[in-house]
């Protein structure tokens, strides 16, 4: 097991602890500042969350209202029936409801999305019945069920709107019940589209999640955090080549004896950047005094007037609309939607229609509390929209603030006009009212941009036959230094950037290590059982390529030869490593689901991995609800040839998308219950009972002579006896006695008389006289009742039989 140490003080003890030869103190402390945030204590429910039940109503292939009951808590639940009869609406169901997604049409897990009109159909086109799913939660051992309802108001799937609701009719919110972002890491749903999609271009979304549930799902910000702070650093260190080079070029041919310093400092392989800040220190100081002055008002810019105009004109149409939500009753909005907020959450802290004014009873009911969200959501609207206003409003006076610079250092303490009038300009910034700032701005930014202009004019002038050559020279060099000091600098930080992103790359690869050692192993323990007879070998599952851009590599073999994964690999071993993949995760310990919904599994799988698969759901089963949805009956046969315990429902789907779920019994007590259903049945013609009733016994009778011979046959010769050799021994189709044959003795061409007359005095004669009505309709059935009862008799003594022999109990509960 991995250190379950939060990830942030993980590799803060690692970075501590690392020695200064393979980390500098310099790369240690960049490391410090990148480490993740603080995770934040996890929103919602811990767990575990079971399914009590699934409806769905106008949705998908499900018509009038249909609810799908399921034992909460751990176990094994199947439900069968055929293609087309609703079973995948269901499961689709389940997933919409609380996630507000669908993997097999939006491509939200690595599948292809589906076309707009494939996703228009999800609307049941029968029932006139409004759209919603639902599903009803168990959270936290509470028997108080919660309902989680999805609700259509348009014609797109997205147009819907979820509420969830306590038993007593409390409302919550969704996150109150279920975690989204643990929904996605630790997704319970496996519909079978996503069988496929998962291991076909999805590696670098599995990647993502199996690094989030293991805990490294923060590496990927802290190594984006890193390359980020080293790709800074060169993007400074380049900056000052091309400054140099316009340098060098404002240089070559002047005649000054500056320009010659410059070139020398320049030279060489490496610059001199302290020289040439020596020269431009000397020029700046000799420079001081009148010339100095002169620059600084030739530079002299006044207010920007198209900024100015604009920024008025913004100030003066947000003054108006402030005027006319300032008469209106929108500074109350928000004080009456408080009112009414507190109103609505006493309501439903108490759970009582009670007012707590005027303690009128009854006042505050279901329609009272809809129109008063109503009316929530409309003054809070007009409260948005009147605080949208005021906030207008100072951002546009705040604009105009910010044009008004103050008097520049040159001015102060001047008397001169151009002196007095930016004073005056400055002061603009103190007023509030936006009428007179509008005003006052108005006036003066022209003004104040003529005078700046002229004496910038007068100053250019004056300037013109001093240094016209060597200033703009000047200005590039200082800009070389500036930009070759700052690059020295980030040389030194890119340095400890680009070590620190390698200390912490090999540190990932560490951690990826030792927390993938628990999935790989379950991850193969699955395929294991599921491929047990493939020559395709399934070995370590590793996280590869950074934390950012990474994908999962599967060690697959053939015949111990390494081999691409999806080039030998059947349909059905792909549907296995989905399996492999998908089983470790939704069953990690940290996962507050106690459900998995799984679609569909068993296509493109032969009968042995039918076996194995019911041999991993039934593990699976012992500490989660497990939910399979199937057409194929191997699965169910399956179940039973193990002796696994499962609940079994089967799904039909009548005229006008009218889908029943019926909880199958035990199969041997419901073929005896038909046959009696049948016996006691007045309006049947004798003829037609002497024919059907042993008909039906002789079923009945058949079906527990073929589980006490799963029993028998199972442990034969010390191995288990897989469900394909078993068909292979015992035909679909046989006799009644070979079938009492291979329960009794293992062997169909036994002598089975006597072994049957000692497990139930008369049986021999039952069984032949079983055949003779069934085959023929030889014998007369005097007493139908009788027949039955003989029937259920020899049936439950068979049965007794194969449970005394030390066979596993189990089946179809």
């Amino acid at each position: 097991m991995y250190d379950e140490t939060p990830l942030r003080q993980l590799i803060a003890k690692r970075i501590d602890e690392a020695e200064p030869s393979a980390l500098s103190p310099e790369a240690a402390a960049l490391l410090h500042e990148t480490l993740p945030e603080p995770a934040p204590e996890e929103e919602g429910r811990a767990g575990p969350v079971y399914l009590r039940s699934i409806t769905a109503a106008g949705w998908r292939g499900v018509g009038p209202e249909a609810t799908l009951d399921l034992p909460h808590g751990p176990g094994l639940t199947v439900i069968t029936g055929s293609n087309g009869t609703g079973k995948s609406s269901f499961a689709e169901a389940a997933e919409i409801a609380l996630t507000g997604l669908n993997a097999r049409w939006d491509g939200s897990n690595g599948g292809k999305p589906r076309a707009q009109t494939w996703r228009r159909g999800w609307r049941n086109l029968h029932g006139a019945t409004a759209p919603l799913v639902a599903v009803s939660l168990t959270l936290d051992d509470a028997s108080e069920p919660v309902t989680v309802r999805r609700t259509w108001y348009g014609e797109m799937v997205e147009d819907a709107r979820t509420t969830v609701v306590r038993e007593d009719g409390t409302e919550l919110k969704l996150d109150e019940c279920v975690n989204a972002s643990l929904l996605d890491v630790y997704r319970p749903f496996l519909p079978y589209s996503e069988l496929g999609s998962m291991v076909d271009g999805t590696m670098a979304d599995l990647h993502r999640k199996i690094s989030t549930f293991i805990g490294l799902g923060q590496l990927a910000e802290m190594d984006t955090r890193l390359a980020a702070r080293a790709k800074e650093c060169k993007e400074i260190e380049v900056r000052p080549g091309p400054l140099k080079a316009v340098a060098v070029e404002a240089l070559d041919g002047l005649d000054d004896r500056r320009a010659v310093d410059a070139m020398r400092a320049l030279g060489g392989r490496t610059p001199d950047v302290d020289a040439v800040r020596d020269l431009l220190d000397r020029d700046a100081v000799a420079d001081q005094g009148d010339a100095a002055r002169l620059r600084v008002l030739a530079s002299l810019a006044g207010p920007d007037e198209a900024e100015v105009t604009g920024a008025l004109a913004r100030l003066r149409e947000a003054t108006a609309a402030f005027e006319d939500v300032r008469h209106s009753n929108a500074e109350d909005a928000h004080r009456l939607a408080g009112l009414l907020e507190t109103a609505l959450e006493h309501r439903r802290r108490s759970g009582s229609a009670h007012c707590p004014v005027c303690g009128t009873e009854d006042r505050l009911d279901l329609a009272w509390a809809e129109a008063t969200r109503a009316e929530i959501e409309r003054l809070q609207a007009e409260a948005a929209e009147a605080e949208a206003v005021r906030r207008a409003l100072s951002s546009a006076r705040r604009a105009v603030h910010d044009l008004v610079q103050p008097v520049p250092d040159l001015l102060r303490g001047e008397e001169s006009d151009l002196a007095g009038l930016w004073r005056e300009w400055s002061l603009c910034r103190s007023l509030t009212d936006p009428a007179e700032l509008a005003q006052r701005v108005g006036l003066l930014a022209p003004t104040l941009g003529a005078a700046c202009r002229q004496v910038g004019e007068e100053a250019a002038r004056r300037l013109t036959d001093r240094d016209t050559v060597w200033r703009p020279v000047a200005v590039r060099l200082a800009e070389w230094v500036e930009a070759a000091e700052k690059a020295k600098d980030a040389t030194g930080r890119r340095k400890s950037a680009e070590a620190a992103r390698k200390w912490f790359r090999k540190l990932t690869d560490e951690l990826r290590v030792e927390r993938m050692e628990d999935f790989d192993k379950q991850a193969q323990d699955v395929w294991t059982k599921l491929c047990e007879s493939s020559s395709v070998s399934l070995g370590r599952v590793d996280l590869t390529g950074t934390a950012k851009l990474g994908s999962v590599r599967l060690d697959v073999s053939v015949d111990e030869q390494e081999a691409p994964a999806y080039s030998v690999m059947s349909q059905g071993e792909l549907h296995s490593l989905a399996l492999s993949l998908f089983i470790p995760r939704a069953t990690h310990e940290a996962s507050p689901f106690g459900f998995l919904v799984i679609d569909d599994p068993v296509q493109s799988m032969d009968t042995q991995k039918v076996e194995g698969l019911a041999t991993v759901l039934s593990e699976c089963a012992r500490h989660r609800q497990v939910v399979v949805f199937t057409h194929d009956n191997r699965l169910e046969q399956a179940i039973t040839h193990l002796g696994i315990e499962a609940t079994v429902h089967r799904i039909s789907r009548e005229e006008q998308s009218h889908v029943t779920v019926e909880r199958m019994r035990d199969p041997v007590k419901q073929a005896i219950e038909e046959a009696r259903e049948v016996s006691l049945d007045p309006s049947l013609p004798q003829a037609v009972a002497d024919r059907v009733v042993p008909a039906m016994c002789r079923a009945a009778l058949e079906v527990a002579c073929v589980e006490t011979a799963r029993r028998t046959l199972r442990d034969e010769e010390g191995r288990r006896l897989s469900l394909a050799e078993f068909e292979k021994r015992v035909p679909a189709r046989g006799s009644a006695k070979q079938y009492v044959g291979f329960a009794l003795l293992g062997d169909p061409s036994g002598k089975c008389r006597a072994a049957v007359e000692g497990l139930h005095r008369g049986g021999w004669d039952l069984i032949e006289k079983l055949n003779e009505g069934s085959h023929w309709g030889l014998a007369t059935v005097t007493d139908r009742k009788e027949l039955v009862r003989r029937t259920e008799r020899l049936a439950e003594a068979i049965l007794r039989f194969g449970r005394g022999t030390g066979g596993p109990q189990g089946g179809a509960r």
